[in-house]
């Protein structure tokens, strides 16, 4: 048989790596902005809480604000999965089979992959009961606002991500 895809080593090896990479996308890229997503709550959160628990003289309210913080960093990691998923999947392809693997390739899969998640909330509405996590856009605008939030978020993400996967995305490939 001439012309056909051989199994060989050399296509198991890529495919590992394939799946590597798409690995540390999927378990890193939602940590990274979760721990981003807390960071910016206790630093832009943590003087006005003090401010209000000063005031107000309310105890029972540290409980609360931790055990939302904790919250947040959950939700952020469940609603950045998919376009983590997604994300790695392009660079993977992109590094491995097309010998793309630059970091200017890993920020565009992950802005490839924040606007699918815009676009796919501007027309799925997912029932309350389902658990894939859309954003509700409402409008071009509010998009457009929300990819731009997004994607400084899935820039972080990706080169923490690419600089991650790094050893399997450089080494060449022989034919």
């Amino acid at each position: 048989m001439t012309g056909g895809a051989s199994v060989g080593p050399g296509s198991l090896k890529r495919a590992g790596k394939f799946l590597g990479i798409v690995a540390i996308f999927t378990i890193a890229g939602p940590l990274t902005i979760a721990a981003m997503v807390s960071l910016l709550v206790i630093a832009l959160g943590a003087p006005l809480l003090q401010l209000l628990l000063a005031v107000a003289d309310l105890d029972a309210l540290r409980t609360v604000a931790s055990f939302a913080a904790w919250l947040l960093a959950a939700i952020a990691i469940l609603a950045s999965f998919l376009p983590s998923v997604a994300a790695g999947t392009i660079f993977a392809w992109s590094a491995i089979y097309a010998d793309l693997n630059a970091i200017w390739m890993a920020w565009l899969a992950a802005f490839a992959a924040v606007a699918g998640f815009v676009v796919f909330g501007m027309f799925i509405r997912p029932s309350e009961s389902s658990a894939l996590i859309l954003p509700s856009v409402q409008s071009f605008a509010q998009g457009i606002s929300l990819f731009s939030m997004l994607a400084v978020l899935g820039f972080l993400a990706a080169s923490f991500c690419w600089w991650l996967a790094r050893p399997l995305h450089r080494v060449k490939h022989t034919p």
